[in-house]
This record gives C-alpha cells, sequence and structure tokens, in this order.
C-alpha cells in the first residue's frame, strides 16, 4: 500500500493512477490524516452505463437568450461527423 499527499498526487497523478491500474492501493493525505483510497476498477462494470438523452436535441432551439450566430444543432451534428 502507496501513502501521497494531495500536493504530490497532483504532480505525479499519471504514476499514481499507474500503480492503482497495478492492483496497488494508494491512499491520499491532506495534513497527515487519510481523506481517500485510490482502488484499480475491479473490471466487474467496465466502463460507465450510458444514459440516453429524456429530451429530443431539437428542443434546443426553443432555449432563448443565448445570441448564438449560428444554429446550435447543425454545430452539434458537424461535431458528431468529425469524430
Amino acid at each position: 500500500m502507496t501513502t501521497v499527499n494531495t500536493a504530490t498526487l497532483k504532480q505525479k497523478l499519471s504514476h499514481y493512477l499507474g500503480l492503482a491500474r497495478q492492483g496497488r492501493d494508494v491512499l491520499i493525505t491532506s495534513h497527515k490524516r487519510v481523506i481517500a483510497r485510490l482502488l484499480a476498477e475491479d473490471g466487474v462494470s467496465g466502463r460507465l452505463p450510458l444514459i440516453p438523452p429524456t429530451r429530443p436535441v431539437s428542443e434546443l432551439k426553443e432555449i432563448g437568450g443565448f445570441g448564438l450566430d449560428a444554429d446550435p444543432i447543425k454545430q452539434l451534428m458537424q461535431e458528431r461527423r468529425k469524430r
């Protein structure tokens, strides 16, 4: 088990994420007290679940007050095509 303070964790985050990925527990401390524990993914859940939208994208047109020069739906669709 590895212990690291928050300042060092910020500086070397990739290193400590690598340790967690290898299965090692990383205890995160602040003012010499443990505040969190970094663990590797257990492999059961894998990815976060995809949540379907609750409203259609066409409702974005109804939102006003932003003063947009372009159509936000067209911009979203262009961004999606790029991916």
